[in-house]
């Protein structure tokens, strides 16, 4: 605790000869014992002030340097730590404690007025327009927390216990002061109204916060930029809103990019999402959630893991109740150029929408597939999306693409594609097929799925992928096993019973592990505290549910239970799994050569023939044998094959299966 006293008369004095002044008297001012005057210069003292020492050089955002002080500014109720540097202050700066080595420059006003819980609390409503779904948010908010909130409003009781947990803890962050972080930096900006900025935090031309906080820390530090406009909203830490983006009644969840111009109102966008020039009304954006295109419009909808192509656009615009409608897009998900969805609807895992689709879809139980539009119908290809080059980049590409920094993660992420939410999805898509296919009349040229078409050929293909995706989920989580013991371990291994999974806006959670959870919470038992510790243990034994559910797979749809089936069925099995390898490997990179066809070559070579067309075209883009994906895929794929060949080697020798 630094302790403070009143200044002497030598330097009430000093104070006054560099053009200070105590509007309520030079007995509200308190400094430390090893107090300086030197570089306290043209500043108004009102209320009570609490000053540090002011003694060393600083270095400036411009790399000039100066000496730490306070110059040019109107202090009313602050606390300011040592070697802070306060300089150019246009209004005020009221009612703030501002930690050590801070530098505020150029700044309009930096004011709190009244109590406030900056931002904490705050009442956003995503996914429906029309409300209904409202999740209060706070400077800890987890997207699976926000999932409760918006999506189990049915359980009315655990709904009142979570808003009472969090009101409780906005309580807690009610104050009449500010706070500034050390090190933090503010430069050429505007009104800065009852905003809460951690430490190490960046803020570089901000027009106009009010009511927010900014979290921030060394690990991750958050950067705030030119022409930023926002209000009741939290910012995560290590995330960068700049470049004139609009923020009302926002959640940023951390390593977020929000820019050039983007304006968003009553939205969630948690860990990693970036969104630029477009624009986002009533949205839960979840993990990766992606836009750049100033033509884009998300509304009403939830997303994660999506990726939204230029001109994308959804309606909930039937206002016969007022704008109520609302859609989903499940992970993975992405959207060509000037797609368009009427709302409602919901849209499965992992699949790509090209064309406007009018008619409500339906598709959540085939995920993995192409929505197309032909002659003004939807149509549907069901597992189109599982091997192809883009799907392939797209879950090799997030973790590289985590923008987190630090070690502490609000977000509890699973990124692969084939996991047992989603291949839950692929057994019960499949299903469906084979009994679509049983209806079919071979004459008709297609049948209707949920309003959409299906032709008989895409659905014969859609179960054949189908099948490709459960052998590959099954014989990857094999390698796993067989890795780390034994073959009489594996044999050795329990199978559980068939559960039902969820995707909790990108954690893959057990649902009866989450009803005991939410149970838990209706009666109190657990608390704010305490639900980061259950989200943490879920996505800590995910692994290993995950390999339990591949067992279970293998048994329930193979009919091998590794645990007493025959040598030669598990054999056979893996036989299976080298040649669908293959084939899903041959499949990815013929997707990719596509990109270095002919027809990908038209515009190269502008002033010359075919030769210089390919010359150019490879100056550019490369070949197909130099590309660095191509080849981790194919390596990749390789290995795969050499272990579980390995594994088939040692199973031959293994004499402890029973025939």
């Amino acid at each position: 605790m630094i302790l403070h006293r009143k200044l002497t008369e030598e330097e009430i004095k000093s104070l006054e000869n560099q053009n200070c002044r105590a509007m309520d008297g030079w007995d509200k001012v308190w400094i430390t014992d090893d107090f300086v005057t030197t570089h306290i210069k043209n500043v108004t003292f009102s209320g009570v002030s609490y000053l540090g020492l002011f003694s060393e050089k600083i270095t400036l955002p411009s790399g000039a340097l100066d000496m730490a002080g306070i110059y040019n500014a109107h202090l009313h109720n602050c606390t300011i730590g040592n070697q802070c540097y306060i300089k150019n202050i246009g209004t005020s700066i009221s009612n703030y404690i501002i930690h050590e080595k801070v530098i505020i420059q150029n700044t309009g006003t930096l004011m709190v007025d009244g109590e406030c819980s900056f931002g904490n609390g705050v009442e956003v409503s995503p996914v429906n327009e029309g409300g209904g779904r409202e999740v209060l948010i706070y400077d800890e908010l987890s997207a699976h927390t926000a999932y409760l909130m918006a999506f189990y409003r049915d359980r009315i009781k655990m709904i009142q216990a979570i808003q009472k947990s969090i009101q409780d803890y906005v309580n807690l962050q009610t104050s009449s002061q500010g706070n500034i972080g050390r090190n933090s930096i503010l430069i050429n900006c505007g009104t800065l109204k009852n905003v809460k900025i951690g430490s190490s935090a960046q803020l570089n031309g901000v027009a106009l916060l009010s009511n927010g906080t900014i979290q921030s820390n060394p690990e991750a530090p958050s950067y705030i930029g030119q022409g930023v406009n926002a209000g009741d909203f939290i910012i995560s830490s290590g995330s960068r809103v700049r470049d004139g983006a609009y923020l009302r009644h926002c959640f940023v969840g951390q390593g977020c990019e929000i820019a050039n111009s983007f304006t968003a109102d009553n939205s969630l966008f948690f860990s990693n999402s970036q969104c630029l020039q477009g624009e986002a009304c009533n949205i839960f954006a979840g993990p990766y959630t992606v836009t750049h295109h100033k033509s884009t419009l998300l509304i009403a909808g939830y997303y994660s893991f999506f990726n939204a192509g230029s001109g994308t656009n959804q309606s909930n615009h039937m206002y016969k109740l007022g704008p109520v409608h609302q859609g989903v897009i499940e992970r993975g998900g992405r959207t060509g150029s000037n797609a368009y969805v009427l709302w409602p609807a919901q849209i499965g895992a992992f699949s790509m929408i090209l064309g406007n689709h009018y008619s409500n879809p339906n598709i959540s139980s085939l995920p993995f597939s192409y929505l197309i539009e032909e002659e003004g119908k939807s149509v549907l290809i069901p597992g189109q999306n599982l091997f192809n080059v883009g799907t392939a980049r797209d879950v090799k590409k997030w973790p590289k693409r985590d923008k987190r920094m630090g070690t502490y993660h609000l977000d509890y992420i699973v990124t692969d594609a084939l996991n047992p939410y989603t291949i839950d999805k692929i057994i019960e898509g499949k299903h469906i097929l084979e009994q679509l296919k049983q209806k079919a009349n071979p004459e008709a040229k297609n049948m209707m799925y949920k309003n959409t078409q299906l032709s008989l050929g895409s659905i014969n293909r859609g179960i054949k992928l189908y099948e490709q995706a459960l052998n590959k989920y099954v014989g990857d989580e094999l390698i796993k096993f067989f890795e780390k013991g034994n073959f009489e371990e594996v044999r050795g291994s329990s199978i559980t019973d068939k559960q039902t999974w969820l995707d909790l806006a990108g954690l893959i959670c057990n649902k009866a592990s989450l009803g005991m959870f939410m149970t838990d919470i209706e009666d109190s038992e657990i608390n704010i505290n305490q639900w980061d510790s259950f989200y943490k243990a879920q996505f800590a034994a995910y692994p290993s549910l995950k390999q339990a559910h591949a067992l279970q797979v293998l048994k329930n749809y193979f009919h091998i239970d590794i645990s007493s089936c025959p040598l030669q069925d598990i054999t056979s099995f893996l036989e299976d799994y080298i040649e669908n390898n293959t084939k899903i490997k041959n499949a990815i990179l013929t997707d990719a050569k596509k990109e270095f066809s002919v027809k990908s070559k038209i515009s190269f070579g502008i002033d010359g023939d075919n030769e210089l067309q390919d010359m150019d075209f490879e100056a550019v883009r490369g070949s197909i044998n130099s590309q660095p994906f191509m080849e981790e895929i194919t390596l990749e794929y390789e290995n795969l094959n050499q272990n579980i060949r390995s594994f088939i080697n040692q199973l031959a020798n293994n004499n402890t299966c029973t025939n």
